[in-house]
């Protein structure tokens, strides 16, 4: 190989060279009315075995004053979804089974600012309820009737111990 440079159109300069990853950016949001259709897709494909609206019901959830949706997404491509009710309580929390353990759903729930939590214990993915205990929310032993959805409560830093302060 001479020491002239290989043009950007050589494919063996890409593979001698390859370029540095960009990072995908997270933007996460309050949902709208035109979001809808998306987010309907991401439910029935992505989460059909642990979520189910009734017809009408993200709609009613878009457009209302009794709930918030946030959407999470990265680059342009919907990955993750927090519903809410007006005040600071979290329904849920779902994020596409790929972008697990990205801080997405970390993320979904610290833009909320949820105070408490309607933890579903019988996910596929498995029982959620350490994911909450690491943002700070704590059991409370009030469960539904089925006993497979648990109320938590954040817990503030002076009830943890102080952890969290000074960081």
């Amino acid at each position: 190989m001479s020491g002239k440079r290989q043009s950007n159109s050589d494919p063996q300069a890409a593979i001698a060279a390859p370029r540095a990853a960009t990072q995908a950016r997270l933007s996460v949001r309050p949902a709208t009315p035109l979001d809808a259709q998306p987010l309907s897709f991401f439910f029935d494909t992505a989460l059909r075995d642990d979520y189910f609206l009734r017809r009408g019901q993200l709609d009613e959830m878009l457009r209302g004053k009794h709930h918030t949706v946030f959407v999470a997404e990265l680059d342009t491509i919907l990955v993750g979804v927090a519903v809410q009710t007006a005040g600071t309580r979290l329904v849920n929390v779902l994020v596409h089974p790929a972008y697990r353990g990205l801080g997405i759903g970390r993320e979904l729930v610290r833009i909320g600012g949820a105070t408490e939590v309607r933890c579903k214990l019988d996910m596929s993915a498995g029982n959620p309820r350490g994911f909450y205990a690491a943002l700070g929310f704590k059991p409370t032993g009030q469960l539904n009737s089925k006993g497979n959805i648990e109320t938590l409560r954040k817990v503030d830093a002076d009830e943890r111990g102080g952890a969290g302060r000074g960081q």
